[in-house]
Order: C-alpha cells, then sequence, then structure tokens
C-alpha cells in the first residue's frame, strides 16, 4: 500500500551547484517528521534542469542517508519513452521503492498512446510503478478508464493524481490514489484516497500527517478545521513558481540555500516577507495543536 504523506524533496543549490551536503541534511531531518517516503526528482526537484550526473548523485545521496529507514521513490518522465525507459534502468542500481512516472510531455499522445508508454515502462522493471497524471504540465490527461486497463500490470499500484474529478472514479479501483494538488487533499481523503505526494510538506509535513491522522480516525470536522487553516499557507507556496516559495520558507529556519536554477527565478523580496510570516503563523498554530516543529 501506497499511504501516508510524501515528500518531492527540493534539490539544494549553492553557487550554481547541487548542494549534496544540504540535501544530506534535509533527508535526515525528515526523518523525524512522520512523512511515510520521498520522492526524488520530482517536479519540486527542479529534475527536468538536472544533469544526469546531478540526478544520479541526488539519487545516491537520499538513498546513503536514508537507507532502509525511509522509503525513496524516483521520479522519471519525458516525451520518448525510450529514453524514459533508459533513465529507469539506470536507477535500477538502487534499491528504491518504485518509480512516479508521468504521461509522455509535450508530444501529447492519445489514450492508446499514453496506455502503451506505461505498459512498455511496467514491463522494463519489477519495481513498483506509481502513473503522475499532472496534464497542466505534460499537456495530456491519463483517463481513469485507461488507468483501469494499466492494472493488468500487476507493479501498477498507484496514482498520483493531479485532476480532482478523478479522485471519485478512482477510488473505485484496486489502487491506492495520492493526492497531487495540495489544496485538494482532505478532498482526496474523503473519498477513499490513501495520502499525498505534497510539495508543502517541506514545511507542513506534522500538520498534514496530523490531518491525515484525524481523517482516517473518522474525525473529519477536526481533520477539516485543521486543514483550513493550512490552506493560506498553502496557496502561498505556490503563488510562484515551484519550487522557488518553497526553498525561501526553507532557508528562514535550516541550512539550505533559497537559491533556485533558471529559469526557475527565486521568490521575490514581497513574497518572502509574506512567507516570514507565514512561518510565524504555522509556529503558533503548532502551539495550539501543541505539534513540535520539525
Amino acid at each position: 500500500m501506497v499511504s501516508g504523506i510524501w515528500l518531492p524533496i527540493v534539490t539544494p543549490f549553492r553557487s550554481g551547484e547541487v548542494d549534496l551536503e544540504a540535501l544530506r541534511y534535509l533527508a535526515a531531518h525528515y526523518l523525524r517528521t512522520g512523512i511515510s517516503g520521498i520522492v526524488a526528482l520530482g517536479t519540486t526537484g527542479e529534475a527536468a534542469l538536472l544533469s544526469e550526473a546531478e540526478r544520479l548523485a541526488v539519487v545516491q545521496t537520499l538513498t546513503d542517508v536514508l537507507g532502509s529507514r525511509l522509503p525513496v521513490m524516483i521520479g522519471v518522465g519525458g516525451p520518448d519513452t525510450r529514453q524514459v525507459i533508459r533513465e529507469i534502468q539506470r536507477y535500477e542500481h538502487w534499491d528504491c521503492a518504485g518509480f512516479l512516472v508521468s504521461a509522455p510531455s509535450y508530444i501529447c499522445p492519445d489514450q492508446s498512446g499514453i496506455r502503451w508508454h506505461f505498459e512498455q515502462v511496467a514491463q522494463a522493471t519489477r519495481r513498483s510503478v506509481v502513473l503522475y497524471n499532472v496534464p497542466h504540465r505534460t499537456g495530456v490527461n491519463i483517463e481513469c478508464e485507461t488507468v483501469a486497463q494499466l492494472l493488468e500490470h500487476d507493479n501498477i499500484v498507484a496514482i498520483k493524481e493531479c485532476v480532482p474529478a478523478h479522485f471519485s472514479p478512482l477510488s473505485t479501483l484496486p489502487l491506492d490514489t495520492l493526492c497531487g494538488v495540495d489544496e485538494a487533499f482532505l478532498d482526496c481523503l474523503a473519498v477513499g484516497g490513501t495520502g499525498g505526494i505534497l510539495a508543502s510538506s517541506h514545511v507542513l509535513a506534522d500538520l498534514l500527517v496530523e490531518v491525515q491522522d484525524l481523517a482516517t480516525d473518522n474525525r473529519p470536522a477536526e481533520a477539516r478545521m485543521l486543514f483550513d487553516r493550512l490552506i493560506p499557507t498553502i496557496q502561498l507556496l505556490f503563488s510562484a513558481p515551484n519550487p522557488a516559495a518553497i526553498k525561501s520558507l526553507l532557508a528562514f529556519d535550516h541550512p539550505v540555500s533559497d537559491e533556485t536554477r533558471m529559469p526557475i527565478a527565486p521568490a521575490s523580496a514581497r513574497l518572502v516577507e509574506r512567507l516570514r510570516s507565514a512561518r510565524d503563523q504555522l509556529q503558533d498554530l503548532r502551539a495550539e495543536f501543541e505539534l513540535s516543529a520539525q
């Protein structure tokens, strides 16, 4: 079962280079937050802007720190199925939890092409495959009927879904649904979702874990009350191209630079001040709910 809060971890930079020391720090830090796993090389990790050597270094660093203590899923995507498979085969060197794979981007295949893409991926590895439906980035939508057909492959076990209208139809299928839209997390849980791959968990991990605990403990009103308090911060984190705001907020309290890799620009000075205010409000919220900031 793929469940709970998964963190699509940022890739720290310093002076234009991947800061592996900062990445090691973050990996060790998130071991203490109650999350269920980490996703390496996702959108939030600026994976599309990393060289092959940098991507391999990120995976090596995370697996060195986390070992068997926290599972690591590896994000893979691109327009060319053959290149996606070659990349997966390179990552087979590590004992990862599986692969988060998006639909082919840019070329906009139809559903038969999307199905073929994921069939090739499923046949190329024995590890778990998590489908990633993110049409605002790829330009194509993985229809629920296509998902159902793909379940003929035993290692396709879950989907990261970024189309809230799909949450309910997916709940009838024998796979785990992970929310990919931070603001819709509680809505996903309400119709049978098993968790989320949420970029906001960089700064809200303990609070999001509490939201899911309340929801699964049949305390929906309390879960909603807490989650509604998180919405302003979540919206703020996505008010600039991801992960600029997340990195800025992390830099307040951790030895991590707020540096992004262009063309993703860093957060503006005005946004940084708003993030500073949000950080103070989160400290008050944790005190109110008796949660310790991790």
